[in-house]
């Protein structure tokens, strides 16, 4: 699973929030000495977070209070998420271990079956390509800012690009995760489908000599396999999303209050937009990668559904698809934060509706 943001994983845990193993078939041995280095990297943030409190005048003094009661909490928002991100993975990095030892039996089954399933890994230049945009990206912003506002102190402005491009990493590394999860779940659809004599364009490679080892069964553990590793990927990731959604929402809505109301000049307005709209793609790459694999999952239930049972080969008997259809449908998965809410699609339209409400009912009291 670690085999396509292992360089993501080697720049987190330079700043502390990967406190585990890079490689999955090794053995955890080094963790308290990660640890340690995690805490004085924690340590190291919240000096950082003191100093990086702006003394800039509250946006819209007399207009609008919310918008400043914000703008304040926003200030030590940026950094309270990557705190809250290190203290979490070192609390939580057993089911980190976990998603990964299962995600490695899905592989070493696969092998054991001899389906050479296609499995390209992606470049590392796409990594190193991801994490130099992320590092340009806010460094450009930086700048941007200090020309718009001079009077800013310099060092305020790059524990602020520091911190929101550690946070940013840390969003690409929980989609790569996602996303390595759901091409798993994507092949497994492609070997249901040749086991139903459907015709896909995915490379399963699955000779006559091991055809026969393609059974309903043997699909279902491997199905099992990559649901465990995704429930504990989810269950490590669980508060670190409900801390970053909530902390991203608070970033937006502050951006919008401090471009309605705030004193702004047009280079100042066009940075804040344009940061605006990257908190909004963050939110939305991580409910879409969530959703894509949520879908690819639960698509073997409807592969099931959709083909009679007799169609599949080497099958014993008809209550073997009907059985695993029924398991399949009665047990979706889902990514849920802290039982609250489902992270998909639906999450996004909810979420930027309950800010536009707010935007209006604060903007008609005032």
């Amino acid at each position: 699973m670690l085999e396509n943001c292992r360089w993501l994983l080697y720049a987190s845990r330079f700043y502390g929030c990967h406190p585990h193993t890079i490689n999955e078939r090794s053995i955890l041995k080094h963790f308290h000495l990660l640890l340690v280095y995690s805490l004085t990297m924690c340590s190291l943030h919240c000096v950082m977070a003191y100093y990086a409190t702006d003394v800039s005048s509250c946006i819209a003094k007399n207009a609008m209070i919310v918008g400043c009661t914000l703008q304040r909490i926003n200030q030590y928002s940026q950094s309270i998420y990557i705190i809250l991100s290190i203290l979490l993975s070192c609390l939580r990095h057993i089911e980190f271990e976990r998603a990964v030892a299962a995600a490695c039996k899905f592989d070493d089954l696969t092998r054991h079956y001899h389906w050479s399933i296609n499995n390209v890994q992606i470049n590392h230049y796409t990594q190193y390509f991801f994490m130099m945009v992320i590092i340009i990206t806010w460094s450009v912003f930086g700048v941007l800012r200090k020309l718009a506002v001079p009077q800013m102190a310099l060092h305020i402005i790059v524990i602020q690009c520091i911190t929101r491009s550690t946070f940013s990493i840390e969003i690409a590394k929980f989609c790569f995760l996602y996303n390595a999860l759901r091409h798993r779940f994507h092949r497994l659809n492609g070997l249901c489908c040749e086991l139903a004599g459907i015709g896909v364009n995915i490379d399963i490679g699955v000779s006559g000599l091991h055809a026969k080892r393609l059974t309903l069964p043997n699909l279902q553990r491997l199905h099992c396999c990559l649901t465990n590793a995704t429930n504990y990927l989810t269950s490590y990731y669980n508060i670190q999303l409900l801390c970053w959604i909530s902390c991203l929402l608070i970033d937006i809505l502050t951006f919008i209050f401090t471009i309605l109301y705030g004193v702004n000049n047009t280079l100042l307005i066009c940075v804040r937009c344009i940061i605006l709209v990257q908190l909004t793609l963050q939110i939305i790459a991580i409910s879409r990668v969530s959703h894509l694999t949520c879908d690819q999952a639960n698509a073997l239930a409807e592969t099931v559904y959709s083909v009679q049972a007799f169609s599949f080969k080497y099958i014993k008997s008809c209550t073997e698809a009907i059985e695993l259809g029924v398991f399949l449908r009665t047990h979706p998965l889902r990514v849920r934060i802290c039982d609250l809410f489902n992270l998909d699609s639906r999450f996004i339209f909810s979420a930027f509706g309950v800010i536009l409400m707010y935007v209006i009912l604060a903007s008609s009291i005032h």
